[in-house]
């Protein structure tokens, strides 16, 4: 809803020159659980013809070329609102009337809150911390690099700032970061290209996040098939970016912590020795299988992901994790069960999965190499 009311309120702020623009919301019906709204943003723009109105979710052009002259950009969103308005399952109606203004309503259902119970993710914002993750963000606007910069720098991280691909390139060349935010669109150098280049030439795998506008499945496409990790739209809702680089610097995290400190024991065979009754040979055993069933299967994991294959991803994480929480692997017994259920859902991208697999991974290689010590 935030991407619909930005495009749309964008639109009236940079075609209305004198007179107003409102927003009026309006619960047309009000049911047990849920609610329909009506949205209207009015304004007193330079409107449109009707026959442009006809078309106006069809093209990608302008009305007029010299409004492009006079106000900059295409004026453009409104296709893009009207897929983001029909994924909400609602209805979009424009009615205009030309140099007399513009009013554009959206009507959709929208389930009902609880005040005297916070949502689970606004619990779950409270405990997230990415104090001290150092961001690269790359970005051309100066207004998107003023309001990430500021929940960025709220959430106590250091940020360091580029205003095109090639300067990112030029500052990955001589400093090391946490997490990179890279927009799409920029010139001299776009974050694609500039992507390929920390990839393939750099060979830096720093996460990094697309910045978009337009959350396309072609241009996500393009932006993993880039080497991105992830992406987050545009205008930047806060939790938002908090969850994406909490996402992925814990991994990262986590994993330095392991490797500076090895004498942190990531398993607890606790449950094993009792079942042992003293059997040193069977804690032994439990060991030599539990490592080589793991590294069998994480390979076949790998396989399963380049081959798009949810079915076979459950299957292997479903056959492994007992076993994963039999040698007392708690840190990530919770991520295990999650990336099951994701498998077998089917709902989420690959990539996400993939990441979730990453830090999975990353703590059972660790957890192998510290119970080979274990092994007589």
């Amino acid at each position: 809803m935030e991407q619909i009311l930005y495009n749309i309120i964008g639109n009236s702020l940079k075609f209305t020159d004198k007179g107003e623009i409102k927003v009026d919301c309006t619960i047309l019906k009000d049911f047990s659980h849920y609610q329909t709204v009506s949205i209207c943003i009015t304004d007193t723009g330079i409107g449109m013809s009707e026959e442009y109105v006809n078309n106006i979710f069809k093209k990608f052009n302008q009305e007029d070329s010299s409004i492009s002259r006079k106000y900059g950009g295409t004026g453009l969103g409104m296709t893009i609102t009207k897929e983001l308005v029909s994924l909400m399952k609602g209805k979009i109606e424009v009615n205009s009337e030309k140099n007399k203004g513009t009013a554009i309503t959206i009507t959709f259902n929208v389930d009902k809150g609880n005040e005297e119970s916070p949502s689970k993710s606004s619990q779950k914002k409270q405990k997230i911390s990415i104090q001290g993750v150092h961001v690269l963000l790359v970005e051309d606007n100066e207004l998107n690099q003023l309001v990430a910069e500021n929940s960025l720098k709220h959430f106590k991280c250091s940020v360091t700032k580029a205003d095109n691909g090639r300067m990112a390139v030029d500052l990955l060349r001589k400093e090391q970061f946490d997490i990179i935010l890279m927009d799409i669109q920029m010139p001299e150098m776009d974050g694609i290209e500039a992507t390929k280049i920390v990839r393939e030439e750099l060979g830096i795998e720093t996460p990094i996040i697309a910045l978009t506008a337009n959350a396309f499945k072609t241009e996500i496409d393009n932006c993993i098939s880039a080497g991105m990790d992830d992406y987050i739209t545009k205008p930047f809702i806060e939790e938002n970016l908090l969850n994406i680089i909490h996402k992925y610097t814990k991994i990262q995290r986590r994993t330095n912590t392991t490797i500076s400190n090895m004498s942190e024991t990531l398993y607890d065979l606790k449950n094993i020795q009792i079942l042992s009754r003293g059997d040193e040979d069977f804690i032994q055993k439990m060991l030599s299988i539990f490592i080589s069933q793991t590294q069998e299967t994480i390979p076949l994991v790998e396989k399963a992901f380049e081959e798009k294959d949810h079915a076979e991803i459950a299957r292997l994480i479903h056959k492994i994790k007992p076993s994963i929480e039999g040698i007392g692997i708690y840190s990530i017994k919770e991520d295990v069960k999650q990336l099951e259920v994701l498998a077998k859902e089917q709902n989420t991208e690959l990539f996400e999965m993939y990441a979730l697999f990453e830090s999975i991974k990353k703590t059972l290689t660790t957890a192998i190499i510290q119970l080979k010590e274990e092994i007589k």
